[in-house]
C-alpha cells in the first residue's frame, strides 16, 4: 500500500511569494515566548564590535537586538518595502540608528557588502514549507567569517502518523493541512527524525526525507504530523509550540488506513523547501516480515 498526496510540485517559489504580511509581522513581533528565544541567543553570541545581518527583518527587532548586544553593524534585509522606514524609525527612537542598515533586499539571493560575524534568519516552520529559510540560510552563509555563528543553529524535524479529526463545525474538513493541533487528534505511532538541519552548511532545498514508523497504538490513520526543535544557540533550545512557532505541520493523506499496534510503516517525504505542504509526495509502505 502507498499513501501519497496529488504529488511534488518542484518549483522554486516567486520572489512575490517571500514577503511577509503586516499580519505576519506583527504576529512575530508579539509572539512574546518566540522574542524571549531568540533574543537570549542573540545575547549569547553576539561579541561588541560585531558585524550582524539579520534577514527577514520585519519591523528590525531582532536586528535592534544584536545591536543592543554591542554589533557595530547590522544589515536588516526585509523583501516587504513598507517596513524598511519602520526598521528606521524603529532604530532612530531606540538610539540605535547608527548601527542599523535597512536594506529592501531579497535574503535568498542578496549579496552582502562585507562578511559578518552573525547571521539570524528565523522564517521557520514545520518541516521547512511555506517560508525560505534554507534558501536564505544557503544563501548568507557565504559571507559568515571563519568561526562565525548562525542564529537559530539548527533544527530538528520528525514525522509520524496520526488520527487527525476530520468534523469541524459540523463539517469535513480534511483536505487542506492545518498547524492547530484538535481535541480529538491522536498519535498513532512514534515519531522518529527525518530531518537534522545545520543552518551552517549548505542544505539542498529539495527535500527527501525518510523515516520507519513503529505504531504506538492501533486506530485509523488519515494524516501525517510533522513536528520540529530549534537549536537557536548553545544552551537555548525548544520544541514546544509558541504562539507564531514551532507549531506541527498536519497533512491529510489522500487514502486513509487501519493501524495495528506493533505495525512498522516505511515513509518517504519529498518536496521543495518553501513549497505548500499540499504540493509534497509523501508515500507510505507497510513493512512486510
Amino acid at each position: 500500500m502507498t499513501d501519497s498526496t496529488a504529488g511534488a510540485n518542484l518549483a522554486p517559489r516567486a520572489a512575490s511569494d517571500k514577503a511577509f504580511t503586516t499580519y505576519d509581522i506583527q504576529a512575530c513581533l508579539y509572539d512574546a515566548r518566540r522574542v524571549q528565544y531568540l533574543q537570549e541567543a542573540i545575547s549569547r553570541t553576539v561579541k561588541p564590535g560585531d558585524v550582524a545581518v539579520d534577514a527577514g527583518s520585519g519591523t528590525g527587532l531582532l536586528g535592534l537586538f544584536a545591536a543592543q548586544a554591542g554589533a557595530e553593524r547590522v544589515y536588516c534585509l526585509e523583501f516587504n518595502p513598507d517596513f524598511i522606514p519602520v526598521i528606521e524609525e524603529n532604530a532612530r527612537r531606540n538610539g540605535l540608528a547608527d548601527r542599523i542598515i535597512a536594506v529592501h533586499a531579497d535574503a535568498t539571493s542578496h549579496d552582502l557588502p562585507e562578511q559578518v560575524d552573525v547571521v539570524i534568519s528565523e522564517v521557520i516552520s514545520a518541516g521547512f514549507f511555506y517560508e525560505p529559510q534554507l534558501q536564505i540560510t544557503n544563501n548568507l552563509r557565504r559571507f559568515l567569517k571563519p568561526g562565525g555563528a548562525m542564529i537559530p543553529m539548527g533544527m530538528q524535524n520528525h514525522v509520524e502518523l496520526m488520527y487527525a479529526q476530520e468534523d469541524v463545525y459540523g463539517l469535513k474538513m480534511n483536505f487542506d493541512t492545518r498547524f492547530i493541533e484538535l481535541d480529538d487528534d491522536r498519535a498513532l505511532t512514534d515519531s522518529p527524525q527525518y530531518l537534522d538541519n545545520r543552518f551552517g552548511d549548505w542544505t539542498d532545498p529539495a527535500i527527501r526525507g525518510r523515516a520507519r514508523l513503529t505504531a504506538i497504538g492501533s486506530g485509523r490513520a488519515n494524516a501525517i504530523r510533522i513536528a520540529y526543535r530549534i537549536d537557536f544557540a548553545e544552551g537555548v533550545s525548544g520544541d514546544k509550540p509558541t504562539d507564531f512557532l514551532l507549531n506541527p505541520q498536519i497533512i491529510f493523506l489522500e487514502n486513509s488506513f487501519d493501524v495495528a499496534a506493533g505495525d512498522q510503516f516505511d515513509v518517504s517525504l519529498e518536496y521543495i523547501a518553501s513549497s505548500n505542504p499540499l504540493q509534497a509526495a509523501i508515500a507510505i509502505t507497510p513493512v512486510t516480515v
